[in-house]
């Protein structure tokens, strides 16, 4: 077994199709077969269930998964460390983030790409426990979510900084205009009680992501009546929908910041929501040289 035959089978595992496994690793799909083959007379077990093609991994094969893949992380942050001695840092970095974190990355990601050009970065969006999975399974290097529902096992994992909580917002074309209780009196005001959005048409992000089960929280505590018109797991589609004037979203302080500068959109305070702790985490382990550098980023930020 070797480092060249786990990267194949890691492929296959992650295309699940033996042809395009092989265009991946850039040989021939006989030469991926024997490579398998190879690794399952190594193991004295099958590793993939195989049909007229590809079917599945065996149990044995998903073990083997989990453990190539950590190896292959291995051999990559290796490769970082070592470079470090001759020359700037290259390879990648996988980042997962949550929808609506109190935290703008971009500009992290900005001055990180400005200090190590040669790092490249992809940035995955995913709910809060998928990526504590990812985190553990050495699939993502560094998270961006909520410290709310980690257990013990995760803690014990992984590293937390947290970052600096803001206070919720609303976000619209125009501000929201609440009557008072005096007659034929109104006033736009910055802070909004969320009762006040019950006469507006709702934005929101699925029920599925973290952030949402705080909005909902606050909505079942007001007691209820809210006109939610759309959701979406997509932030990019829901300030697209602001923009087009379906309704007023519901957004974390530094999304609304942003949506603010970037495509003029009105943003005000919200009061009676309590947003999650923000933190961002690595592992406790296996840390790469681009997980350090960018770890130590988050933490310059953090202290400004």
């Amino acid at each position: 077994m070797n480092l060249r035959q786990l990267h194949y089978f890691h492929e296959l595992a992650k295309h699940k199709h033996f042809a395009k496994a092989a265009k991946a690793c850039h040989i021939t799909q006989p030469t991926l077969s024997a490579s398998i083959n190879a690794l399952e007379k190594r193991f004295g077990t099958e590793l993939v269930v195989r049909g007229s093609q590809f079917v599945a991994l065996t149990e044995a094969g998903s073990v083997v998964q989990q453990y190539a893949e950590k190896m292959l992380l291995d051999e990559a942050a290796l490769k970082q460390e070592i470079s470090a001695f001759t020359g700037p840092l290259k390879g990648s970095l996988n980042i997962g983030i949550v929808p609506q974190s109190s935290v703008d990355i971009m500009p992290i990601i900005k001055h990180f790409t400005q200090l190590h050009p040669h790092i490249s970065i992809k940035l995955h969006v995913t709910t809060n426990e998928k990526l504590l999975e990812q985190l553990t399974l050495h699939q993502m290097d560094i998270g961006l979510g909520f410290d709310e529902n980690i257990n013990e096992s995760s803690r014990r994992q992984l590293q937390f900084y947290p970052q600096q909580s803001h206070p919720l917002a609303v976000l619209s074309l125009k501000p929201v205009s609440l009557e008072l209780a005096a007659p034929q009196q109104t006033l736009l005001q910055q802070a909004l009680p969320l009762v006040q959005l019950k006469s507006v048409p709702l934005i929101l992000l699925s029920q599925n992501m973290q952030f949402r089960q705080y909005i909902d929280n606050a909505i079942e505590k007001a007691g209820g009546g809210f006109n939610i018109v759309l959701e979406t797991d997509s932030l990019f589609h829901l300030v697209s929908a602001v923009k087009q004037g379906l309704g007023y979203a519901i957004v974390s302080g530094g999304i609304a910041k942003s949506a603010k500068q970037l495509h003029n959109l009105h943003a005000q305070t919200l009061l009676d929501v309590t947003p999650g702790d923000t933190v961002f985490m690595t592992r406790k382990y296996s840390v790469s040289v681009a997980m350090k550098a960018f770890i130590r980023l988050v933490e310059v930020d953090s202290a400004l």
